[in-house]
């Protein structure tokens, strides 16, 4: 497999709200052993070994070698090869040096910049950059969660000298006075944890009872569907063939199905299409000269109707009234 260099770590803001400078990284421990394991399963055997491994542009980068007689390594290796593993992570011990100095934070950096730190280990992962793929163990060699606030705030709690310092930003962090003891930290931590399991809690009663109310719109706009859709069909505007085919639309877009019925034209009753009848016919005959309506047979209807018409078209004729 030809060479091919992996990016293990750069400066930029991590999910937890911190960064990492690579001029602070102690690579010695690591150049030792630079064993390459697999998403940082550090309980099965490594998958390769990294060589090469430099500082570059503010980035730590190795090339990456594979134990090719081992199954996992062959496995992954093939995967890097084809295009299908291209990311890699950085694993570290608990840092030794932090600044929260003006020119080494970043807009929307949270917790201070890790300035000094040494590298344990190197991965390959199935989802990487420093963006997330980022792995801390602490001095016992145990993986922390830094999800959790309270090992997240361990994390940056050094050992003397800067403990002191460390201390008084975290009591910043947590509201407390700057000499507020271990105990109140770790009573404002899990003070931290209890609320935010709370708004957990408030988030999900919140959840279900915007589903509870979605329900009953739904069920109100069901009902609201069926009854515009019967009353077009009552009114002449659609045929009951297409009732199922608006349901249907309503459920889609309620808004849309409402204003297509609105648009369309209500089908005239008998009693409208007999009125509308009569006025034409009334029309026609005052348009209609006596010889044509004599020739047409419609003088009798005429008499009958509308009587002072016919007078009126008896007179023009003969010259007298009927």
């Amino acid at each position: 497999m030809p060479k091919k260099s992996f990016i293990l770590h750069d400066e930029t803001l991590n999910t937890h709200g911190f960064r990492m400078l690579t001029d602070g990284a102690d690579l010695t421990e690591f150049l030792k052993n630079p064993v390459m394991l697999y998403n940082h399963d550090d309980w099965s055997l490594p998958i390769g070994r990294w060589e090469n491994i430099r500082k570059e542009d503010g980035k730590i980068l190795a090339d990456p070698v594979f134990d090719l007689k081992d199954d996992r390594g062959k496995q992954v290796s093939q995967k890097v090869a084809d295009d299908f593993l291209r990311a890699a992570s950085i694993g570290a011990w608990p840092p030794t040096e932090l600044s929260d100095a003006p020119e080494h934070m970043l807009p929307g950096q949270k917790h201070p910049t890790v300035t000094k730190w040494k590298v344990r280990e190197a991965s390959i992962v199935t989802i990487g950059g420093n963006h997330n793929a980022l792995v801390f163990y602490d001095h016992k060699g145990n993986k922390m969660d830094l999800k959790d606030p309270s090992q997240l705030i361990k994390l940056f709690d050094l050992q003397e000298p800067t403990k002191n310092k460390m201390s008084v930003l975290l009591n910043k962090m947590l509201n407390l006075a700057d000499n507020a003891p271990e105990n109140e930290r770790e009573q404002a931590v899990q003070a931290l944890i209890n609320r935010n399991v709370e708004l957990t809690d408030n988030n999900t009663e919140l959840t279900r009872r915007l589903e509870e109310f979605r329900q009953v719109e739904k069920t109100k706009e069901k009902a609201k569907a069926i009854s515009l859709t019967d009353e077009a069909i009552k009114d002449g505007r659609i045929n009951a063939d297409a009732r199922e085919h608006f349901i249907k639309l309503f459920d889609s877009d309620f808004g849309q199905a409402k204003a297509i019925l609105e648009g369309l034209p209500k089908r005239p009753s008998v009693t409208q299409q007999i009125e509308q009848q009569q006025k034409t016919e009334l029309s026609d005959m005052q348009k209609a000269s006596w010889d044509e309506l004599d020739k047409s047979g419609r003088l009798v209807m005429l008499k009958d109707k509308h009587p002072d018409l016919y007078a009126e078209k008896f007179e023009k004729k003969f010259g007298k009234k009927p």
